[in-house]
């Protein structure tokens, strides 16, 4: 298991989501949950983000 997976399932955890809550989930804990992920994905270059102080956003380059 990759160590964003172990994240996002501590992160559902800790805002008691699951498959059995996600229809009574509120819209705030969805929208926290929804903002780790992406922020996530951001900091791994998978998606377009903001850039911090120490975190490379953008992808690394393939080949030579």
């Amino acid at each position: 298991m990759s160590d964003l997976e172990l994240y996002l399932a501590e992160q559902a955890r800790r805002l008691g989501l699951s498959p059995l809550t996600l229809g009574a989930a509120s819209a705030e804990t969805l929208h926290t949950y929804c903002a780790a992920v992406l922020h996530e994905l951001a900091a791994r270059g998978l998606l377009e983000g903001e850039s911090e102080i120490g975190c490379h956003t953008a992808a690394r380059a393939t080949g030579n």
